[in-house]
């Protein structure tokens, strides 16, 4: 039996103080496209910080079996966290785990739970992300780039500006008019639209 507990990071400079659910690169992304994989910033992140793998890679082993990370994510997520970033590094890889988070995002009204993802592209993922982003609290981004087709409608779009279709709010982190997404809120708050971010 495993005996350790789900990791979560406490954030960075761009996240600010909000703590964060993270898997490994690449191995857990079946909607990366040929441009994401060319340019992950996470998978450069995890080769210059290899305890950073070692942990994400525990938090998948722990996604093996659903009720128990349900469990475990419920024991260590506080009732009164505001946010929590699911996906650092890593992506919607399975539809019983995107069922787990829905379990725990509805045991956590309070909580709101930001996500980008490019898992959208697989037809046996879309149901259960359409679940997901349904909940008042979570707020999922289609995340694409030049390489992507369009996103279904109604979904939140995350933009590289490098691509043509780009429109949206530029990312006021990068832009240098927010400290952190933190003090920004804009991807976590209800009601907004499309995000534009540089290439990273």
């Amino acid at each position: 039996m495993l005996q350790f507990q789900p990791v979560l990071g406490k954030g960075n400079i761009k996240v600010g103080p909000i703590l964060t659910f993270s898997l490994p690169s690449r191995f857990t992304c079946p909607g990366a496209s040929r441009w994401c994989a060319k340019h992950c910033y996470a998978a450069r992140f995890e080769r210059i910080w290899p305890n950073c793998r070692l942990a994400y890679s525990r938090n998948l082993l722990l996604t093996w079996n659903i009720p128990r990370f349900v469990r475990l994510m419920l024991r260590n997520i506080p009732k009164n966290l505001p946010v929590l970033r699911i996906h650092v590094s890593g992506d919607f890889h399975d539809p019983s785990y995107i069922y787990g988070w829905i379990k725990i995002a509805r045991a956590r009204p309070r909580t709101q739970f930001w996500a980008y993802t490019r898992s959208w592209t697989m037809p046996t993922l879309l149901p259960a992300l359409e679940q997901l982003r349904a909940l008042p609290n979570c707020h999922i981004f289609a995340s694409v780039d030049p390489d992507m087709p369009d996103p279904p409608a109604g979904w939140r779009v995350a933009y590289l500006d490098i691509d043509p279709r780009a429109q949206g709010v530029p990312c006021l982190h990068q832009h240098g008019k927010a400290k952190s997404c933190f003090e920004c809120r804009y991807c976590f708050r209800p009601g907004k639209g499309n995000v534009v971010f540089k290439v990273h």
